[in-house]
């Protein structure tokens, strides 16, 4: 259920139509200069009356274009790995593995922002907004409707790098992602983006015969 959570998070949309190019140089230059990014998360789901639904935790791995791994180490683990081309969704617990293609299952979404954003201008208006804590935060709306998602928030620290992401979806729901000991362009081995599936596990691969 976790994992089905957060591919629902996960796979909605994201960025940039500058609308104010004076408020969104520092966005854009993020995304300009990101060629790689490597972090540690923690990640709370509420409910649509902001209760708190489940927390968990673990770590981010993306290489541009098209490459990322969400690596869920707490409460359960979970995988969720793309090679550009396909994407591996590893249950741990359940020892099952589903493989789907990429272009169908990530287009759109704020996956698709941090490992490609060649699009980004076409799929998202952006403003920014001050919030209740001080800070400077980017509004994102989907021109899409289809986007599964009603608005997406993002927030820079003091260094241009990215500290959270909040999703709020159609379904009434908040994801609130933080990153901490954020590394942007380091060079990355290429098996990072290759799930091993350990024997014995429950293949269901939607990919066979593309």
């Amino acid at each position: 259920m976790l994992l089905k959570n957060f591919c629902l998070a996960l796979c909605l949309g994201l960025f940039t139509n500058l609308v104010n190019a004076a408020q969104d140089d520092d966005l854009q230059l993020f995304f300009n200069k990101m060629q790689s990014l490597k972090a540690d998360f923690s990640q709370q789901v509420f409910g649509p009356r902001r209760e708190l639904q489940q927390t968990s935790a673990g770590e981010v791995i993306v290489q541009r274009p098209g490459k990322f791994r969400w690596d869920y180490r707490k409460p359960f683990q979970q995988h969720i790995v793309a090679d550009g081309t396909r994407v591996w969704l590893y249950d741990v617990d359940l020892e099952q593995v589903s493989i789907k293609p990429q272009d169908q299952t990530m287009a759109n979404t704020p996956a698709s922002l941090l490992s490609d954003g060649s699009q980004l201008n076409l799929q998202f208006d952006v403003m920014a907004v001050i919030r209740d804590d001080g800070r400077e935060w980017f509004e994102l709306i989907p021109k899409h409707s289809d986007s599964g998602f009603e608005a997406l928030f993002l927030v820079l620290d003091k260094k241009g790098l990215i500290s959270e992401m909040e999703l709020q979806d159609s379904f009434g729901q908040t994801t609130l992602l933080k990153f901490k000991n954020v590394v942007m362009n380091k060079k990355i081995r290429d098996d990072t983006f290759k799930l091993i599936i350990p024997s014995g596990v429950d293949v269901i691969d939607e990919t066979a015969g593309r």
